[in-house]
C-alpha cells in the first residue's frame, strides 16, 4: 500500500493522519509551495515595525478603551504567538487590561466558548482580560451604507473603542479573494443584514466574487471598514500544517496586499491532469461540515479543466469532529442565504454529471444531505470502504491526485 500523510482535525492532536492507496494506484500530491515556520522574533518585529501606519504604542496613546478582534475557531490562526506582542506594547502605553476589550469575530458562526478561546488566545489571557462573542442579530450600529449598497450594522462595542485592531489569518476565500484584512470586521462583527447585502450578490450568481485576487466583494468590505474604523490590521499567512509562515502588520489594505503576495506563492500548487479522482482534504477549515462545505470545490475554481475527467469523481477528507456544525446566514433551515450546494453555481460550474463522495467518521447522511441536497454525496466511515468503492467505479490502476488543504491555490 502507499501511505500518505495530510493535515487533519484543526486544533486537534496528533497533527497528522496517515491514509492508505493501493499500489496498483498511480496517485499524485498536489502539495502547495508552503514556506518554513517564522520565528518569534520575526513574528514581533512585525508587530514593532508596521506596513503604512505608526507604531501600535503610538497609536494607544490617550484611547480610553481598546477592541481587539480575532478570528474564531473556524480558522487555525494562532492567535496565541501573536497576541502577547501586540498586548505588551499596549501595556507599555500605559493602557491598563480593564481597558482592553478581546472580541471573537464569530460573523454567523456559532458563539466561541471558553475551552476554545484557551486554544485560541492561550489560558493566562482568557483568566484576565475580557474577551466577548460578536452578535450579529443584538448589540449593533446602523452607519448607513457601503458605495455598493451594503447596510452597514456592525458590533457596537467595536465601533465605540478608541483603537482597534485586528488578528486573522489571510487564506483564499471564493467570494472576498483571501481572508483577513478588512475581512475580520465584514463578516466578523457586522449583524446579518451587512452579511446578507455584502454575500448575496455572489451566493444568488451575480458578479464580484473570485479566489485569490482583490474582488468586488472584497473592495464592498474594505469600504465598510472604512467608515467602521480599523486602524492596525495583522495578517497571518499558514503553512500547511496551520504554523505562520509570515506576518505582516500595519494600515489594514496595505499591510493585507503584503500578506496577499506571500500567500499567492505559498499556497500555490502543481497538479498532473486527467485524473479519474482528485481528493479533497478539508484541512484547515475541517472543525465542521458547514466551514468545509464549499472548499472541496474551491480548489477547482483555479484549477486545469482537465485536472479532473469530465466523469472523475470528487472525494471529500474532513474531520468535521463538531458534525454539521452551524451558520445562521447561509447553512441552517430558513436562513436568509440557505440552500443545499447542489443547486448553487459552484456546483453547477464543477461537479456537473461527477460523483461526489465524503470520508468522514463523524458526519451523518442527514448532514450531507442538509448541506448538498438530498443523496447528493455519498458518506464513507470507513477509509476501505471508499477505497474499494472507487476501485468498483474506475478499475484498479485509476489514476488519483490528493490536495492535502483547502486553503490551496493551482498554478
Amino acid at each position: 500500500m502507499v501511505k500518505i500523510k495530510v493535515p487533519w482535525a484543526s486544533w486537534k492532536e496528533p497533527e497528522f493522519r496517515e491514509f492508505e492507496f493501493p499500489e496498483a494506484w498511480e496517485v499524485s500530491e498536489g502539495r502547495m509551495n508552503n514556506t518554513e515556520d517564522i520565528s518569534e522574533f520575526d513574528i514581533k518585529n512585525a508587530v514593532l515595525n508596521p506596513i503604512g501606519s505608526l507604531k501600535l504604542s503610538e497609536l494607544a496613546q490617550g484611547k480610553k478603551n481598546i477592541a481587539i478582534v480575532i478570528d474564531d475557531m473556524s480558522r487555525p490562526t494562532p492567535i496565541y504567538k501573536i497576541i502577547p506582542y501586540v498586548l505588551e506594547e499596549l501595556h507599555n502605553s500605559g493602557i491598563s487590561k480593564d481597558q482592553i476589550t478581546i472580541i471573537g469575530a464569530t460573523g454567523a458562526h456559532r458563539p466561541m466558548n471558553r475551552h476554545d478561546y484557551v486554544l485560541k488566545l492561550g489560558r493566562e489571557i482568557v483568566e484576565n482580560y475580557n474577551i466577548e462573542n460578536h452578535h450579529p442579530y443584538e448589540n449593533l450600529v446602523d452607519l448607513g451604507k457601503t458605495k455598493m449598497g451594503t447596510p452597514i450594522h456592525v458590533n457596537k462595542t467595536y465601533y465605540e473603542s478608541g483603537l482597534k485592531i485586528a488578528i486573522g489569518g489571510v487564506i483564499p476565500h471564493p467570494l472576498a479573494g483571501f481572508g483577513g484584512g478588512a475581512k475580520i470586521v465584514l463578516p466578523g462583527v457586522c449583524g446579518i443584514e451587512t452579511l446578507y447585502g455584502n454575500h448575496s450578490m455572489a451566493m444568488k450568481g451575480g458578479s464580484g466574487a473570485g479566489m485569490g485576487r482583490v474582488t468586488e466583494i472584497r473592495k464592498d468590505i474594505e469600504d465598510t471598514a472604512k467608515k467602521v474604523g480599523l486602524d492596525f490590521s495583522i495578517n497571518i499567512i499558514l503553512t500547511e500544517n496551520g504554523k505562520i509562515g509570515g506576518c505582516f502588520a500595519g494600515d489594514y489594505i496595505k499591510a493585507h496586499r503584503k500578506a496577499m503576495e506571500l500567500g499567492t506563492q505559498v499556497y500555490k500548487t502543481k497538479v498532473t491532469l486527467d485524473n479519474d479522482v482528485a481528493f479533497f482534504n478539508l484541512f484547515p477549515e475541517d472543525t465542521e461540515l458547514t466551514q468545509g462545505m464549499h472548499k472541496a470545490f474551491n480548489f477547482l475554481m483555479t484549477a486545469p479543466n482537465n485536472m479532473l475527467k469530465r466523469y472523475g469523481t470528487i472525494a471529500i477528507m474532513t474531520s468535521c469532529y463538531e458534525g454539521r456544525g452551524f451558520h445562521s446566514l447561509i447553512a441552517e433551515t430558513g436562513a436568509k442565504l440557505y440552500s443545499p450546494v447542489c443547486e448553487q453555481i459552484i456546483w453547477k460550474a464543477f461537479v456537473k454529471r461527477r460523483k461526489v463522495y465524503c470520508f468522514s467518521e463523524h458526519l451523518s447522511n442527514s448532514d450531507l444531505d442538509h448541506i448538498y441536497g438530498k443523496s447528493k454525496v455519498l458518506l464513507f466511515k470507513k477509509w476501505a470502504d471508499l477505497i474499494n468503492k472507487l476501485t468498483e467505479d474506475h478499475g484498479e490502476s485509476l489514476k488519483a491526485i490528493i490536495i492535502p488543504t483547502s486553503i490551496q491555490l493551482s498554478e
